[in-house]
């Protein structure tokens, strides 16, 4: 029975499945006649007729019960402000190529999203590649309840993540990828690579767009004000790293800042070409990140102060890499040993 919701009247029918549809109306005869249609399209194993919410006067009509319009619709709103917005964007829209942007997300079912799991996982996503672009439904989901397009978001059983070996590289492959820009005349890229060693910034979000006002007195340390997490960091810098930012702003003092004006594209493509040349199809940008945090946990340096320095947000983040510390434990013996 169709009852008034707001300045809309909203129809209500239940499918065989169990799941409601809630579709809105700008009438009561326009909600009633398609609850008729829907009930005798249900009965008789047929589609059920297409419905469109009602939209605030004035504004662009949209159906957030549409799964091509939901995923538009939370591009628009929150994605596209997001520094991930890329990869949330294409997380997102693998969930639309699956059902289909017709889909209604009201007959998206727990079942269904399991299915849809399975289907990641036989392509070759790792577990945690599934919980992501899983997540990124969850959001379009919850969207839709948060606008009242759908009762609830089903129930979504994550994928397990092992934890997994993370790639960094020891003194020799660091001296071995320096030498190699140095050979290969391209100075910022040598000196881009040292500093994410030793401050741990993330390559394009990070490092990158710092500029020359970041830095504190002598280059003794550095601030970046734009992070994934949105929390702004201090972190010292080595003295090898001071230096070369010293001759490089020496050599260019015109420059907003030591590498704000490299071209990303031509970084990526010289990157890509240092890893063939050298064997290393594994080392990216971000693996001179996880050395930086490798290298203060094996220093023996307090979870605390590591998760600080690297920005984690959470101190889970941080403890995924203590397992690289192989005495971590020893300091333990003397419990079982009767010397404590």
């Amino acid at each position: 029975m169709a009852r008034l919701r707001g300045k809309s009247w909203q129809a209500d029918v239940r499918l065989a499945g169990g799941a409601r549809l809630r579709p809105t109306f700008p009438t009561k005869v326009q909600a009633e006649a398609w609850e008729a249609q829907a009930r005798l399209a249900i009965e008789q194993g047929k589609p059920i007729p297409e419905t469109r919410t009602a939209s605030r006067p004035g504004s662009a009509t949209r159906d957030l019960s549409n799964l091509g319009n939901l995923f538009d619709h939370v591009c628009r709103t929150e994605w596209d402000d997001m520094r991930a917005a890329r990869t949330l964007k294409i997380n997102g829209k693998c969930a639309v190529d699956h059902f289909g942007r017709a889909k209604d997300v009201r007959t998206v079912l727990a079942p269904d999203i399991a299915d849809y799991a399975v289907s990641l996982a036989e392509k070759g996503n790792a577990p945690g590649t599934v919980n992501r672009k899983i997540a990124a439904l969850s959001k379009l989901l919850t969207t839709a309840v948060n606008a009242g397009a759908l009762d609830k978001v089903p129930v979504i059983k994550w994928r397990r993540e092992e934890k997994t070996k993370f790639r960094f590289i020891d003194q020799k492959e660091e001296a071995v990828i320096l030498a190699y820009w140095r050979n290969s005349d391209y100075e910022r890229a040598y000196g881009l690579t040292m500093f994410l060693i030793d401050s741990g910034a993330r390559c394009f979000a990070e490092a990158i767009p710092v500029k020359w006002d970041h830095f504190g007195k002598d280059f003794a340390n550095v601030t970046f004000w734009q992070t994934k997490t949105f929390k702004p960091r201090t972190v010292p810098l080595t003295k090898r790293v001071r230096a070369w930012l010293t001759d490089w702003k020496r050599a260019h003092p015109d420059s907003v800042g030591p590498w704000a004006s490299m071209n990303k594209n031509t970084f990526t493509h010289r990157w890509r070409s240092m890893q063939g040349d050298l064997g290393f199809p594994d080392v990216t940008p971000h693996t001179m990140r996880h050395t930086c945090c490798t290298r203060l946990v094996l220093g023996n340096a307090p979870v605390k102060l590591v998760m600080e320095w690297m920005g984690h947000s959470s101190i889970a983040t941080t403890m995924r890499y203590m397992q690289i510390r192989p005495d971590s434990l020893d300091g333990l013996l003397g419990a079982l040993e009767g010397r404590l």
